[in-house]
């Protein structure tokens, strides 16, 4: 290793230390068990800490010449400056004020995280364990004092989101121990072992969240009607800032609500063909005529996994044909618990620790079967796991050559390649012949419209001030359901930006995708390029541009 390398290297090296004591959360994720006995810090020290560490972050790029630096070299570094520059706007907006009360990705929803990621199956794994989870009450009382000054200052989520919140938490703490999500990891934990940690629950968890739940009603009279970050003070600049922590682009709402105006009016003709190639004059009466065949609704709870997992196996047999490099081993497909499974969206997928010894996980929705229709599972499963974000991931992550932040933090640094790889598959599947039928290729389209409704929605509410219906009944009009329109909208008004770095990524996948077969003519391996963009990976969108050789978006 020559000193150029040497140099970045320990800067990179050394931020990746800082960065896991921010988010310890994050090294469990990833099969670091060093932070398993803590969280993080949402305290006001805690922001202080997490400023000075991403300033210096800043600082310790300025000193070194990337010209000078090889692909690897490069790349990492612009991951490292896209995660600094994210997590400084975001405490330049107090995101966290909104943090603290989400339904999504907030206090709610930590125990099933820890449980479907922390090992507990040694005594020192429990111990760390254990001592993870004494550390929660002093984490919601933190939380709970960023809320009490959200709701000082008036920067409040909307009433649906604090509704949502409560209720999820009301759920939790019916639980019984068998059932809770912190019991997950210790299953093979002797009974003493289980007392131990049922008594934490009962003691000292549940307690907790008690009092964070009267903390969560005291803000409920706070919480505001409006929908959108464009009804607060700032609001247009915290919703740009939002849009670029989530495409790494900076882009107008109002070209990002065209784009899929215009994208929409594209997949509707798409659909509108298949359905009259299915014999009805248009999709709603197509898919009106399935649902009522009755196979179209699963009997089952359990028939959903398993029709999932006969669709991760049919995407991962049909890959070599469209990659050259496979990932390790296959994910798994496991059910959404139960008690958050209300406010989760169809699926999601957990990659896995860099050890191999937590595989990815590949997680469905299996509540409310009459609503949720079986032709959008193929699509759903190509998206999430194979050739999805499976793939993506995992082929990722086993890049041992290159340092952990470049492996295991480009989705801090921005989601948009991740999701428009996942969104990019469900066309690609088609293309590799994944689909049965032309039902299940109507459930693509519909997931396709679903995600350039998203689009206009996610700017109709948070830059044009749309209410909730509005955006529901736009959300519906691509064929999704009620119950799946509303879960989404409520999860955009959570999460401003997030749900437009989908379509905005696949955008320009197609587009870099285009222009390798332009300068290919004759001689383009779409295997080939497959393997080079994975290769290239998740980055800011105009690096991966960059490495491509392709101009900037």
């Amino acid at each position: 290793m020559n000193r150029v390398d040497a140099d970045w290297r320990a800067v990179v090296d050394g931020y990746w230390e800082k960065l896991l004591t921010l988010e310890p959360v994050l090294a469990t994720e990833v099969g670091d068990e060093r932070f398993d006995d803590r969280l993080a810090d949402p305290s006001e020290a805690g922001r202080d800490r997490r400023e000075q560490v991403q300033r210096g972050a800043l600082k310790d790029l300025e000193a070194i010449d990337r010209s000078r630096l090889d692909l690897v070299g490069r790349t990492t570094l612009d991951v490292m400056e896209a995660i600094a520059v994210r997590d400084l706007a975001a405490l330049e907006h107090r995101t966290d004020r909104f943090q603290v009360v989400s339904h999504l990705w907030g206090p709610g929803t930590l125990l099933a995280d820890l449980g479907s990621l922390q090992r507990a199956d040694t005594p020192e794994r429990r111990d760390r364990y254990f001592a993870r989870l004494s550390a929660v009450p002093a984490y919601l009382e933190a939380c709970a004092e960023v809320a009490a000054d959200a709701a000082r200052v008036g920067q409040t989520v909307p009433v649906v989101v604090i509704e949502r919140t409560i209720a999820q938490i009301e759920r939790l703490v019916k639980l019984s121990f068998g059932d809770a999500p912190l019991a997950t990891p210790l299953r093979e934990a002797s009974e003493a072992e289980r007392d131990r940690f049922a008594g934490l629950m009962r003691e000292v968890l549940w307690p907790a969240y008690r009092r964070f739940l009267d903390a969560l009603r005291a803000y409920r009279p706070h919480a505001r009607e409006s929908l959108g970050l464009c009804a607060l003070p700032n609001g247009e600049e915290m919703y740009a800032a939002e849009i670029r922590a989530w495409t790494t682009l900076e882009m107008e709402p109002r070209r990002v609500h065209e784009m899929g105006v215009e994208d929409l009016e594209r997949i509707q003709e798409e659909r509108r063909r298949i359905a009259r190639a299915l014999g009805y004059a248009g999709p709603e009466a197509a898919v009106q005529a399935h649902q009522a065949s009755g196979r179209n609704t699963a009997g089952s709870r359990e028939e959903v996994v398993r029709l999932a997992e006969e669709q991760v196996l049919r995407g991962w047999e049909a890959a070599p044909r469209f990659f050259g490099r496979m990932p390790r081993a296959n994910c798994e497909v496991r059910p959404i618990e139960e008690y958050r499974e209300a406010d989760m969206p169809f699926a999601f997928y957990q990659g896995p620790t860099h050890d191999g010894e937590r595989p990815g996980v590949y997680y469905v929705n299996t509540s409310d079967l009459p609503e949720r229709p079986l032709h959008h599972l193929a699509t759903t499963t190509y998206h999430e796991a194979n050739p999805g974000h499976h793939f993506q991931v995992s082929i990722e992550q086993e890049m041992g050559e290159r340092p952990l932040l470049r492996r295991f933090g480009g989705i801090l640094a921005g989601s948009a390649f991740i999701e428009g790889w996942g969104l990019y598959s469900e066309r690609l599947a088609d293309e590799m012949g994944l689909f049965l039928d032309d039902y299940e290729r109507l459930g693509m389209l519909d997931a396709q419209a679903f995600r350039a409704v998203r689009l206009v929605v996610d700017t109709g509410i948070h830059a044009f001030g749309w209410d909730r219906e509005r955006a529901i009944e736009r959300m519906m009009a691509t064929g999704a359901p009620r119950l799946d329109s509303g879960i989404e909208v409520d999860r955009y008004i959570s999460l401003p930006g997030q749900a437009l770095s989908y379509k905005i990524g696949q955008f320009e996948i197609e587009r870099w995708r285009a222009d390798a077969e332009k300068r290919a003519g004759g001689s383009f391996s779409l295997r080939d390029f497959h393997d080079r963009l994975l290769a290239v990976g998740s980055l800011p969108l105009e690096a991966v541009a960059r490495e491509l050789g392709s101009d900037s978006p």
